[in-house]
This record gives structure tokens, sequence and C-alpha cells, in this order.
């Protein structure tokens, strides 16, 4: 036993809600617990008493970790781990017992349930939580209150109320709360960034983000798995500003800091047959913003529908450039291989110079971000990437780009220290 043993009942008046699944959705977390009655949403309401949650750094041992959610997202989330010999998957929970399955085999260790209960049972040190966003808020402030360390899937929550309830249970309980970003950790982007740092563009002084999705090329995906998100976007939560937005909105936030004021303008394109009008893609879209260090920059979200793109994963063509005040640096792909050429590029002093030996796909930038997860764990050095006050103010930032589109007018960003 590698953590203080928790005081159970013997018995459960009320049924807690068990894990369950949905195919994967674009750029988000995939499997889903199904949601319980309000008496059972917490282990106070059920006199469970919260365990202690494991002591940081973890240095002496692997690192334990229980995942909750086996969609699509999966199937670049967890194979980092199989590789690692400092962590132990411990626990898998989904509804879809195939998918248990599935997963059982790259880890025969781990216990297979559909019960998120169970899944703690089996004592880990951080709970991946990648459900459905919707479901955020109510997963993670269980696993949380149940004194356990989380990592969960991009958006941190729908809503900075839902967001601010879960930094409240971590502290509480004394858990960290870190947000999954692969973003921030893809090898090109860090690439770009300590070009920027450096000095080497001279003072930057403006970024320009692209995101141009098209339905050819990328991954297969089963159609019924983006309902939820039709159904997020249809209450002004879409799946390119705000789902795929986050992404670039906390590559923003990590390359220059707050952002103190937004302009967003979003229109709605229908993609359903006639007999489904509520399919739509909340694009062509644009947010343009200031920094508080008075860097500007502007995202571009556009539909391609009949481009074809090169890619194992996502087909979305992405760019992020930074000009500075004597040349500039950008990063020619995120998602896929669309784009040939190398994946960074620095135009200085009249030459062009190239970076092609990057680690630039996609299962790159995920197993960086669980190389980065699990060595804070276990050494508790650097910054946390994201930890939960960061994805806050990410979230507040595209919340208030969101609201600005909504109003048609441009807004400041509420300030978060």
């Amino acid at each position: 036993m590698h953590r203080s043993p928790r005081s159970r009942p013997p018995s459960r008046s009320c049924s807690r809600g068990s894990c369950s699944t949905s195919e994967s959705t674009a750029r988000s977390g995939s499997g889903s617990c199904s949601r319980s009655p309000a008496s059972c949403s917490s282990p106070q309401a059920e006199g469970i008493l919260p365990g202690v949650p494991t002591p940081l750094p973890v240095s002496n041992r692997p690192l334990r970790i229980a995942i909750v959610g086996l969609g699509q997202i999966a199937e670049l989330c967890l194979p980092p781990y199989a590789a690692r010999g400092d962590v132990e998957v411990v626990g898998l929970c989904d509804v879809d017992h195939a998918r248990l399955d599935r997963w059982g085999a790259t880890f025969p260790g781990a216990t297979r349930t559909t019960d998120l209960d169970a899944l703690l049972r089996t004592e880990p040190d951080v709970v991946d939580v990648l459900v459905p966003t919707p479901l955020h808020y109510e997963v993670v402030t269980r696993v949380l209150e149940a004194g356990y360390h989380v990592q969960v899937q991009k958006p941190l929550a729908r809503s900075l109320p839902d967001a601010d309830r879960m930094l409240a249970a971590a502290q509480r309980s004394g858990c960290v709360l870190r947000v999954m970003e692969d973003y921030v950790c893809f090898p090109p982007l860090v690439k770009l960034r300590d070009i920027v740092r450096s000095g080497e563009i001279g003072d930057a002084q403006s970024m320009h983000m692209k995101i141009a999705a098209t339905p050819r090329g990328g991954w297969d995906v089963n159609p019924k798995s983006y309902e939820w998100q039709f159904a997020q976007a249809n209450d002004g939560h879409g799946i390119l500003t705000f789902d795929h937005g986050w992404h670039q909105l906390a590559v923003a936030h990590w390359l220059f800091g707050p952002i103190r004021r937004v302009f967003g303008w979003i229109r709605r394109t229908p993609i359903g047959p006639p007999d489904k009008p509520h399919i739509v893609l909340d694009t062509p879209a644009t947010f343009v913003w200031e920094h508080a260090n008075d860097v500007r920059a502007v995202l571009d979200v556009t539909l391609a529908p009949e481009m074809y793109y090169r890619s194992d994963y996502y087909s979305d063509d992405e760019r992020v450039e930074v000009t500075g005040s004597r040349g500039y640096v950008r990063c020619n792909r995120i998602s896929g291989r669309g784009v040939q050429a190398p994946s960074v590029v620095v135009y200085r002093e009249g030459e062009m110079h190239e970076y092609h030996a990057l680690a630039d796909e996609p299962p790159d930038a995920f197993a960086a971000s669980a190389a980065h997860g699990v060595e804070w764990f276990r050494t508790g050095v650097g910054d946390l990437l994201l930890g939960g006050g960061s994805a806050r103010a990410v979230l507040a930032s595209l919340l208030t780009a969101l609201d600005s589109a909504a109003r048609g007018v441009p807004l400041d960003v509420e300030r978060v220290d």
C-alpha cells in the first residue's frame, strides 16, 4: 500500500457514476463518466473520508497512474506510459469493455473497471482524466475530493465558476491539478519559444496563428463521436474556437504571458444534412488580442472542406509565426505532415535558417507532455505545465474571446494574478 488507507462504508445507499465512453472527438478526451445523483456527487456526501494525497515528489518507486476514459485521445495519451519504466498504470476505467480489454493488453497489471470508486481503490498517485469536457468538473472534483492528484485533458472546464470550484477542491484536498496541454511541450514550439526568448529575432512585435480544418485526411472517427461536441457547440463552445482554440491561447500565454484585451469574430457554418441543422462548425473565425507586454496577435480559423491534408492523426493545417524587430520564426506544422518543409524556420539578416531534425509528429507532443508530467511528479523541479492557475488564465481569455464574438465588441480579460 503506497497511500494512507481510506475509511469507506461497507455499502452505499445510492449508485455512484460508472465510467462510460463515447468515441473520439476532435482534440478532446473521449471516455466519459456518467453523471451521478447530486447526493452522490462527492465522497463527503457518502461519508467517505478523503485520503491523504501522495507526498511529492515520488522519487523512490514508479509513479502509480490510473486512467479514466479510454476513447480516441487515449491512443495518444497512453502509449508514452508503456514505454516508461518509472510509471505503473494501476487502473483503467471505461464503460466499454472492448476498450478495457484493448488497453488491458498493453497494461496487463492494471485493474479494469467500469466504476470510478473501484478505480480509486487501486490507490494511484495520480489520476488521468480523459473524459469529455462537459464531465471534467464532476469527475475531477470527485477525484480531488477523494485525495488524488489529477491530470486532466484540456480544456480545463466549460466555465470559470466550474474552474474555480475545481481549483478550490484541489486547494482543500492538498492535491495537484494539472491540465495536459501537449502543444506547450511540442518540440518545434519549444524551439520557437527558445528562439524568441534568445533575442535572435529581436524584440517580439506580433504573432500570427492559423488553423485550417479539413475532413480530408487524418484518422477515421465514428461520426457519433462528435455528438457531444456539436451539442456544446450550439451553446457557444465550438469545436474549432473553444476546444481547439484552447491550444492556441495556451501557447500564446506560454509565449507572452497574460492577455489583457481580445476581440472575437465567429460565423457558424452548417455542415450537416438538411435534417440535422444543429451540426455546425464555428468557422470562419478570427481572434485578435493584445498581451500585457504589448505583443499583439491574431488567430485565423478556416474550414477548407476540399483540401487534403497529410496526417495520421488530426487533419488540421496549423502555423505559428512570431515577428520580431530583426526577423521572424515560424512553426510550419503541428497536427500532421501537410507542409513539406522544416517544422521550424527562422529568417534574419536576409537568410533563412531551417530546423530539420526536431521530433515533429503529434505523438511526440503527447510523449513530451507525458514525460513532463511524470518527471514533475517524480522530482518537483521546474514549473508545472499547465498548473491549475495557469490553465484558468487561459480559460478566462478564451471565454472572453467567445463572449466578445457574441457581443460584437472588444473586451478586457479579467486580471488573473
